[in-house]
Protein backbone atom coordinates (compact mmCIF):
# COMPACT_ATOMS: atom_id res chain seq x y z
CA UNK A 1 0.00 0.00 0.00
CA UNK A 2 3.21 2.31 0.86
CA UNK A 3 3.97 2.06 -2.66
CA UNK A 4 0.56 2.84 -4.04
CA UNK A 5 0.88 6.03 -2.10
CA UNK A 6 4.07 6.83 -3.29
CA UNK A 7 2.99 6.28 -6.66
CA UNK A 8 0.15 8.61 -6.31
CA UNK A 9 2.54 11.29 -5.01
CA UNK A 10 4.26 11.12 -7.99
CA UNK A 11 1.56 11.56 -10.12
CA UNK A 12 0.84 15.19 -8.53
CA UNK A 13 4.60 15.57 -7.46
CA UNK A 14 4.88 17.85 -10.98
CA UNK A 15 2.14 19.88 -10.01
CA UNK A 16 3.76 20.65 -6.67
CA UNK A 17 6.95 21.77 -7.52
CA UNK A 18 6.88 25.37 -8.91
CA UNK A 19 6.99 28.25 -6.29
CA UNK A 20 3.47 29.68 -7.56
CA UNK A 21 1.59 28.67 -10.79
CA UNK A 22 -2.09 27.56 -11.92
CA UNK A 23 -1.72 23.53 -11.71
CA UNK A 24 -4.79 23.10 -13.44
CA UNK A 25 -7.51 25.29 -15.68
CA UNK A 26 -9.88 24.20 -18.01
CA UNK A 27 -13.54 23.29 -18.64
CA UNK A 28 -15.49 20.04 -17.90
CA UNK A 29 -18.65 18.75 -20.05
CA UNK A 30 -20.94 16.58 -17.53
CA UNK A 31 -23.45 14.27 -18.84
CA UNK A 32 -26.07 12.01 -16.80
CA UNK A 33 -26.96 8.84 -18.00
CA UNK A 34 -25.30 10.20 -21.50
CA UNK A 35 -27.42 12.89 -21.42
CA UNK A 36 -26.05 16.48 -21.17
CA UNK A 37 -26.52 18.44 -17.93
CA UNK A 38 -24.28 21.21 -18.27
CA UNK A 39 -20.64 22.42 -17.60
CA UNK A 40 -18.27 23.19 -14.81
CA UNK A 41 -15.19 25.89 -15.55
CA UNK A 42 -12.25 25.91 -12.64
CA UNK A 43 -9.21 26.97 -12.15
CA UNK A 44 -6.75 25.74 -9.04
CA UNK A 45 -3.66 27.75 -8.27
CA UNK A 46 -0.90 27.32 -5.90
CA UNK A 47 0.45 29.96 -4.04
CA UNK A 48 3.11 30.77 -0.83
CA UNK A 49 1.18 31.50 2.08
CA UNK A 50 1.86 31.54 5.99
CA UNK A 51 3.51 28.39 6.89
CA UNK A 52 4.24 26.90 3.77
CA UNK A 53 2.41 26.44 0.00
CA UNK A 54 -1.49 27.25 -0.12
CA UNK A 55 -4.00 26.06 -2.74
CA UNK A 56 -7.18 28.37 -4.22
CA UNK A 57 -9.55 26.85 -6.70
CA UNK A 58 -12.60 28.23 -7.93
CA UNK A 59 -15.46 26.78 -10.09
CA UNK A 60 -18.35 28.63 -11.96
CA UNK A 61 -20.90 25.33 -12.92
CA UNK A 62 -24.06 25.40 -14.32
CA UNK A 63 -25.92 22.26 -14.29
CA UNK A 64 -29.31 22.56 -15.91
CA UNK A 65 -31.24 24.97 -13.89
CA UNK A 66 -28.42 25.41 -11.10
CA UNK A 67 -25.80 27.68 -10.74
CA UNK A 68 -23.21 26.89 -8.20
CA UNK A 69 -20.03 29.03 -7.63
CA UNK A 70 -17.43 28.01 -5.24
CA UNK A 71 -14.02 29.29 -4.07
CA UNK A 72 -12.13 26.76 -1.72
CA UNK A 73 -8.61 27.47 0.15
CA UNK A 74 -6.52 24.62 1.49
CA UNK A 75 -3.09 23.73 2.97
CA UNK A 76 0.02 22.20 1.06
CA UNK A 77 -1.87 18.80 1.95
CA UNK A 78 -5.43 19.72 0.27
CA UNK A 79 -7.02 20.12 3.72
CA UNK A 80 -9.28 22.96 3.27
CA UNK A 81 -8.99 26.33 5.70
CA UNK A 82 -12.46 28.40 4.14
CA UNK A 83 -14.78 27.57 1.52
CA UNK A 84 -17.44 29.79 -0.13
CA UNK A 85 -20.48 28.60 -2.58
CA UNK A 86 -22.95 30.17 -3.27
CA UNK A 87 -26.16 28.14 -5.30
CA UNK A 88 -28.81 29.66 -7.58
CA UNK A 89 -32.17 28.35 -9.54
CA UNK A 90 -33.17 30.72 -12.09
CA UNK A 91 -31.31 33.54 -11.22
CA UNK A 92 -32.70 33.05 -7.57
CA UNK A 93 -30.12 32.97 -4.57
CA UNK A 94 -31.36 29.58 -2.98
CA UNK A 95 -28.14 28.33 -0.60
CA UNK A 96 -24.84 30.09 0.26
CA UNK A 97 -22.20 27.92 2.19
CA UNK A 98 -18.96 28.76 4.12
CA UNK A 99 -16.64 27.43 5.81
CA UNK A 100 -13.88 28.06 8.26
CA UNK A 101 -11.18 26.16 9.47
CA UNK A 102 -8.83 25.88 12.80
CA UNK A 103 -6.75 23.42 13.89
CA UNK A 104 -8.72 19.58 13.95
CA UNK A 105 -12.28 21.35 13.37
CA UNK A 106 -13.78 22.57 9.91
CA UNK A 107 -16.56 24.71 10.67
CA UNK A 108 -19.76 25.04 8.24
CA UNK A 109 -22.70 27.64 8.14
CA UNK A 110 -25.19 27.29 5.42
CA UNK A 111 -27.80 29.79 4.64
CA UNK A 112 -31.14 29.00 2.98
CA UNK A 113 -34.38 30.56 1.83
CA UNK A 114 -35.60 29.27 5.12
CA UNK A 115 -32.86 30.17 7.64
CA UNK A 116 -29.39 28.71 8.52
CA UNK A 117 -28.20 25.36 9.77
CA UNK A 118 -24.32 25.04 11.06
CA UNK A 119 -21.88 22.12 11.29
CA UNK A 120 -18.68 21.49 12.79
CA UNK A 121 -16.57 18.55 11.23
CA UNK A 122 -13.58 16.52 12.14
CA UNK A 123 -10.43 17.42 10.43
CA UNK A 124 -9.14 13.75 10.95
CA UNK A 125 -6.69 12.13 8.90
CA UNK A 126 -6.05 15.01 6.37
CA UNK A 127 -9.82 15.54 5.89
CA UNK A 128 -10.25 16.86 2.23
CA UNK A 129 -13.56 18.65 1.13
CA UNK A 130 -15.75 17.10 -1.57
CA UNK A 131 -18.48 19.17 -2.07
CA UNK A 132 -21.68 17.42 -4.38
CA UNK A 133 -21.67 17.90 -7.96
CA UNK A 134 -18.15 19.30 -7.86
CA UNK A 135 -16.01 18.11 -10.03
CA UNK A 136 -12.56 19.75 -9.94
CA UNK A 137 -12.25 19.33 -5.96
CA UNK A 138 -11.27 15.41 -7.17
CA UNK A 139 -7.79 17.66 -7.99
CA UNK A 140 -6.70 17.26 -3.73
CA UNK A 141 -7.82 13.46 -3.69
CA UNK A 142 -3.80 12.44 -4.95
CA UNK A 143 -2.71 15.11 -1.83
CA UNK A 144 -4.40 12.85 0.54
CA UNK A 145 -1.73 11.95 3.59
CA UNK A 146 -3.45 8.97 4.52
CA UNK A 147 -2.27 5.42 2.92
CA UNK A 148 -4.54 4.31 0.94
CA UNK A 149 -7.62 5.71 2.55
CA UNK A 150 -9.34 9.64 2.18
CA UNK A 151 -11.86 11.38 4.72
CA UNK A 152 -14.12 14.16 2.72
CA UNK A 153 -16.07 16.83 3.67
CA UNK A 154 -19.39 17.06 1.80
CA UNK A 155 -20.99 20.01 3.17
CA UNK A 156 -23.36 20.86 0.81
CA UNK A 157 -25.26 17.29 2.47
CA UNK A 158 -24.05 17.26 5.51
CA UNK A 159 -21.98 14.06 5.08
CA UNK A 160 -17.97 13.09 5.81
CA UNK A 161 -17.14 10.20 4.48
CA UNK A 162 -14.75 7.69 4.31
CA UNK A 163 -12.79 6.54 1.06
CA UNK A 164 -11.05 3.45 0.10
CA UNK A 165 -8.16 4.75 -2.51
CA UNK A 166 -7.26 2.06 -5.31
CA UNK A 167 -4.94 2.90 -8.08
CA UNK A 168 -6.15 1.16 -11.11
CA UNK A 169 -3.50 1.24 -13.09
CA UNK A 170 -2.61 3.24 -16.29
CA UNK A 171 -5.00 4.48 -18.79
CA UNK A 172 -6.00 7.07 -21.91
CA UNK A 173 -8.83 9.22 -21.84
CA UNK A 174 -10.19 10.69 -24.99
CA UNK A 175 -10.16 14.26 -24.98
CA UNK A 176 -11.64 16.41 -28.34
CA UNK A 177 -10.60 13.62 -30.56
CA UNK A 178 -7.38 12.87 -28.59
CA UNK A 179 -5.90 10.29 -26.39
CA UNK A 180 -4.15 11.30 -23.52
CA UNK A 181 -2.18 8.54 -20.80
CA UNK A 182 -3.86 8.76 -17.58
CA UNK A 183 -3.86 7.39 -14.36
CA UNK A 184 -6.89 5.62 -13.40
CA UNK A 185 -8.38 5.44 -9.35
CA UNK A 186 -11.21 4.86 -7.42
CA UNK A 187 -12.66 5.88 -4.54
CA UNK A 188 -14.94 3.09 -2.43
CA UNK A 189 -17.23 4.26 0.34
CA UNK A 190 -17.88 1.63 3.14
CA UNK A 191 -21.08 1.36 1.45
CA UNK A 192 -20.02 0.33 -2.43
CA UNK A 193 -20.63 3.41 -3.48
CA UNK A 194 -17.87 4.21 -6.42
CA UNK A 195 -16.42 7.81 -8.00
CA UNK A 196 -13.28 7.06 -10.54
CA UNK A 197 -10.92 9.49 -11.54
CA UNK A 198 -9.00 9.74 -14.47
CA UNK A 199 -6.00 12.12 -14.04
CA UNK A 200 -2.87 12.99 -16.47
CA UNK A 201 0.84 12.67 -15.35
CA UNK A 202 0.76 16.08 -14.29
CA UNK A 203 -2.38 15.33 -11.82
CA UNK A 204 -4.63 17.30 -13.78
CA UNK A 205 -8.30 15.81 -13.99
CA UNK A 206 -9.07 14.29 -16.97
CA UNK A 207 -12.57 12.40 -16.30
CA UNK A 208 -14.55 11.87 -13.07
CA UNK A 209 -17.12 9.05 -13.36
CA UNK A 210 -19.98 8.34 -10.61
CA UNK A 211 -21.47 5.57 -11.55
CA UNK A 212 -23.95 5.17 -8.70
CA UNK A 213 -25.96 9.09 -10.42
CA UNK A 214 -25.14 7.94 -14.28
CA UNK A 215 -22.56 11.37 -14.15
CA UNK A 216 -19.34 11.89 -16.04
CA UNK A 217 -17.51 14.65 -15.89
CA UNK A 218 -15.06 14.84 -19.13
CA UNK A 219 -12.60 17.70 -19.68
CA UNK A 220 -13.59 19.25 -23.27
CA UNK A 221 -9.43 20.03 -23.91
CA UNK A 222 -6.58 18.63 -23.35
CA UNK A 223 -5.05 20.14 -20.60
CA UNK A 224 -1.94 22.64 -21.44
Amino acid sequence: MRLWFMAALAVAGPALAQSSAVVDEGTLSVTQKGLPLGRESFRIVRAPGPGGQVYRATAQIALGDDRINTTLGTDSLGVPVSYEAEAAQKGQSVQRIKGRGRPGRFSVLITTTTGESAREYLLERGALLLDENVFHQFFFILLARDQGQANAISPRIGRQMRFQLERRGSDSVEVAGRLIPSQHFALTEAAGVTRELWVDGQGRILKVVIAERGLVALRDDPPR
